[in-house]
């Protein structure tokens, strides 16, 4: 990564190189099949080795399961699956199209919902699958990705997992039914039968699938995103927004209804832009006892992610139209499917057609009740400029402001988005550590002690704030509370378990964990003229300890949880009296813990409207004073903390 100081991109051009490279990759794997007369293979993610596919790195004993407690039966190539495959059927991908299936994914698949209705940047799915990418024949699709503030390219071969065995493989009760219900059929005729009943078409998928029964785009880039983090696991649970950050390259900023100041201005300025300006997803709160009827909370589920489609005013009526991922469910209550408040008028105006398809309209007041969080994102077009600098800071104990801050300077008025971010830790599952993190700043005109405006916290990753800014010079200071769960296995407890078992896994997650950390090099220079001083600074490509950020939910909502379904309950870790490195550290488990050590790979992005910021890294020497605390210190608002500096410090 370049160091020194940063100049701004268009938006578009990390998106470009990313179809660029992922058109070489598909072109070269195309020649080779067409060569050697076969179908492509991906020998990074082959569904047939489950344990590769559906289990994360950790340093205990894994059970092969991901998303739940149950299992795919096999994988087969979607020319088997399929009588009549198609990628897109009709003109191209529409909201109806999508089914979640076993997968604790809801979050990314109504993350992908949102990008199906679309007005300001029309065709979003299909900037993630470019026409030019995939080889239908070969069996190769690429796809490209938005990640840690660059787009990406992933490709995959066409096997997908299904819900049941082959005919012959399977043992359990289905197959003694089957041949007693059959016995008058010959056998190759059961087999047959039994192929197209079970495993044909969308149906027989186990993770997600599209509604029409030959439509293959959903399921294909559902695993292509898993591929992209390492595997299934990795994307069981997590937060909308960041969903539909890593699809569409924009900038969430996460909204809880209880705090809205003026839901009118959010009317007006925010959800009527939905699909022209900004994105819209939501989450309802996981409630403390189950519904006993299982029919949600008014056809409202807890603790689930939901897209928000479109917005209307009809007769005075606000109104939202809201997709479950799941294709079914729906709410219940006014302006649901079928209710009393719809007429012909209605439904023509609105151009709405009833269904069991997960689709329907609901008040706004009645949005904003059932849904605690929900997620805006701003979306980019051409015009846009951004910059973007790594660094490597180390965080201490105290979540005070950093030492190190960026300077920004912009030569033009601009519409600005500001993002500080810290690596997306997805990417490396298993090699997080023992650390998490939690981002804020606070954005000054140079020189000036009074902030400008406050970034704040959206979702694990980042922390945004959006303003107007004019010419001038700006400086970025930051803040990050650190914490450390000491029950969570170290880097090394990992490397012991795996390194022999599963060293192709441990090998292509640690790639991923190099390739990122290495963004946070410092300079070797200023290293040492930094070291020189007495300041430490330390560089992640040579630390052992993790600089990434450990999924975390201990600062969410009350009752707010990742949305995915099982929250990633049934994938934790589970003790194993046979798994050394586990015995390892309960035996250590006495032990003082290990001194403080937090190094975090951070950066800021500057996003500006027909202008571009630079960006330099600033680094502080900490004063030499002793402060005598007058009052409790409010991390979470400096503007409380009561100090006093005394002298020097002996």
């Amino acid at each position: 990564m370049p160091q020194g100081i940063i100049k701004g991109t268009p938006v578009t051009e990390s998106y470009d190189a990313a179809v660029r490279e992922c058109e070489s990759k598909v072109k070269q794997i195309v020649a080779e099949c067409r060569r050697t007369n076969t179908k492509y293979t991906d020998p990074h993610f082959d569904l047939d080795d489950m344990d590769y596919c559906l289990n994360a790195l950790t340093a205990t004993r894994h059970r092969l399961a991901a998303g739940g407690s149950s299992i795919p039966a096999c994988a087969r190539r979607v020319g088997w699956i399929f009588e009549d495959p198609h990628f897109f059927v009709g003109k191209g991908a529409h909201v109806r199209d999508m089914r979640q299936g076993a997968e604790g994914d809801c979050w990314f698949i109504s993350s992908l919902g949102s990008l199906c209705v679309d007005e300001e940047i029309p065709r979003l799915i299909q900037r993630l699958c470019p026409d030019t990418c995939r080889d239908e024949k070969v069996g190769v699709y690429g796809f490209v990705f938005h990640r840690d503030g660059e787009w990406v390219s992933e490709v995959i071969d066409d096997k997908l997992y299904l819900k049941a065995p082959d005919y012959d493989d399977c043992n359990d009760e289905r197959r003694a039914v089957w041949d007693s219900s059959h016995s008058r059929l010959e056998p190759e005729v059961s087999r047959k039968l039994w192929r197209k009943t079970f495993q044909s078409n969308s149906d027989a998928l186990y993770y997600a699938s599209c509604a029409h029964p030959s439509e293959t785009w959903v399921p294909l880039i559902e695993k292509a995103f898993a591929k992209a983090h390492g595997d299934f696991n990795a994307i069981d649970g997590g937060w909308p927004g960041e969903g539909v950050e890593d699809l569409t390259g924009g900038i969430t900023t996460e909204i809880v209804s209880d705090d809205i100041l003026d839901k009118d201005l959010l009317w007006k300025e925010g959800l009527l832009q939905v699909n022209k300006k900004f994105l819209f997803g939501a989450g309802t709160r996981e409630y403390g006892h189950p519904d006993p009827e299982e029919k949600g909370r008014q056809g409202i589920e807890d603790g689930h992610a939901y897209s928000v489609l479109r917005a209307a005013e009809y007769q005075n009526n606000r109104l939202l139209m809201v997709k479950n991922p799941w294709g079914e469910t729906e709410w219940n209550g006014p302006w649901s499917d079928g209710s009393k408040e719809w007429t012909a008028e209605a439904i023509k105006e609105l151009d709405y057609k009833f269904g069991n398809d997960g689709i329907f309209w609901m008040p706004y007041d009645d949005f904003l009740e059932r849904y605690v969080q929900f997620w805006r994102t701003r979306l980019f077009t051409p015009d846009w400029n951004v910059s973007q600098h790594w660094t490597t800071v180390q965080v201490p104990w105290s979540g005070d402001y950093n030492d190190t801050s960026f300077e920004v300077e912009i030569t033009e008025p601009s519409q600005t988005v500001i993002v500080l971010s810290q690596l997306d830790s997805r990417y490396f599952g298993g090699l997080t550590g023992q650390y998490s993190f939690q981002l804020a700043f606070r954005l000054h005109s140079a020189g000036d002690s009074e902030y400008i405006v406050r970034g704040y916290s959206s979702g694990d990753r980042s922390a945004t704030a959006e303003v107007s800014l004019e010419p001038g010079k700006y400086e970025v200071k930051m803040q990050v509370m650190a914490s450390r769960d000491s029950s969570l296995p170290k880097v090394e407890d990992v490397v012991k378990q795996n390194w022999l078992s599963r060293r192709d896994k441990l090998i292509r997650i640690g790639l991923s964990y190099d390739l990122a950390h290495a963004k946070g090099q410092t300079d070797p220079v200023d290293q040492r003229a930094e070291k020189s001083t007495g300041d430490f600074v330390q560089v992640a490509a040579v630390d052992t300890t993790p600089a990434a950020a450990q999924t975390s939910t201990s600062d969410a909502a009350p009752g707010v949880a990742p949305m995915g379904g099982s929250f990633g309950a049934d994938d934790a870790p589970q003790a194993d009296s046979g798994d050394s490195a586990a015995t390892d550290q309960a035996a250590n488990s006495d032990k003082p813990e290990d001194p403080w050590n937090a190094p975090l790979v951070v950066s800021l992005r500057v996003f500006c409207h027909k202008t571009s910021a630079s960006i330099n890294v600033v680094r502080t020497k900490p004063a030499d004073v002793t402060v005598e605390t007058k009052g409790k210190l409010d991390v979470d608002d400096p503007e409380k903390d009561a100090t006093e500096v005394k002298g020097s410090k002996a």
